[in-house]
């Protein structure tokens, strides 16, 4: 394989991203194809559980999906989505941390095509 220099997106946590990735191109593209194939069904489950009003299910969901939005540079989405994680336990309705979700699903959305892009550059890449 040859050797390339792995650059991120600056909106993206690039110091996180390259202490993990190093230089291999092919294992970040993995990782960030697989974020797009499994995100928006996380995200989704997500929503679901929001609107059953069942606490404790929406906090376990949201914990599940915590620790991938790190793998894709979105480091402080994982710190939305861990307080989101903490205020269920303090909390006996989800209206209750609404607007905590609602501002989680934003950034996700807003995001989620810096992945799609960084994505498709990284396929280009080892091309």
């Amino acid at each position: 394989m040859e050797n390339h220099s792995l650059t991120f997106d600056q909106r993206l946590d690039t110091e996180f991203l390259e202490s993990l990735y190093e230089d291999d191109i092919e294992h970040a593209m993995t990782v960030f194809s697989e974020f797009l194939k499994m995100a928006p069904a996380m995200m989704n489950e997500i929503d679901e559980s929001y609107e059953s009003g069942i606490v404790e299910s929406f906090r376990q969901k949201v914990h599940k999906l915590k620790p991938v939005f790190s793998f894709v540079g979105l480091t402080y989405l994982t710190e939305k989505a861990e307080i989101l994680e903490k205020k269920c336990k303090e909390v006996s309705q989800l209206y209750d941390i609404s607007p905590l979700y609602k501002e989680l699903k934003y950034h996700y959305s807003k995001d989620f095509p810096i992945i799609e892009n960084e994505t498709k550059r990284l396929k280009e890449q080892l091309n």
